[in-house]
């Protein structure tokens, strides 16, 4: 392969001629990032006052439910936890409801649905690693 060199020259004089090029510069603009809820990111769906979902890690994504009755009263489910879950430590905190699969019961009060979430999706984690 043959290489031929056609010119060299400074690049702080490029960087020069292009802010020519654009012009002369106002006031900086900040753009907001569009901020989104955890649940959102995590593809949940409310209506009527339920959330339906997944909890997702990087074992697999598991369906859930979570009801919000008012006043920060939060109910979280999973449809069917997995094997790992059931044969670990925080196995006693799912409490069978027919259809509604297992209620969560937290130590501590989740702040908001999305934390809630990540708290589950964090136990579930922890049982795959032996963890929990």
């Amino acid at each position: 392969m043959r290489v031929t060199e056609i010119g060299t020259r400074l690049i702080e004089r490029g960087f020069r001629s292009l802010g020519a090029l654009m012009g002369p510069r106002g006031p900086a603009v900040v753009i907001k990032r569009r901020e989104l809820p955890y649940w959102q990111v995590r593809g949940w769906a409310w209506h009527n006052g339920t959330y339906l979902g997944n909890y997702q890690t990087r074992f697999g994504a598991f369906q859930g439910l979570i009801e919000d009755r008012g006043q920060g009263d939060l109910r979280f489910y999973m449809l069917d936890p997995p094997q790992e879950v059931r044969s670990g430590s925080h196995w006693n905190c799912f409490q069978p409801r027919e259809r509604k699969g297992f209620l969560v019961h937290m130590a501590t009060k989740p702040w908001d649905v999305s934390s809630g979430i990540m708290a589950i999706e964090r136990l579930i984690t922890n049982a795959f690693e032996g963890k929990a």
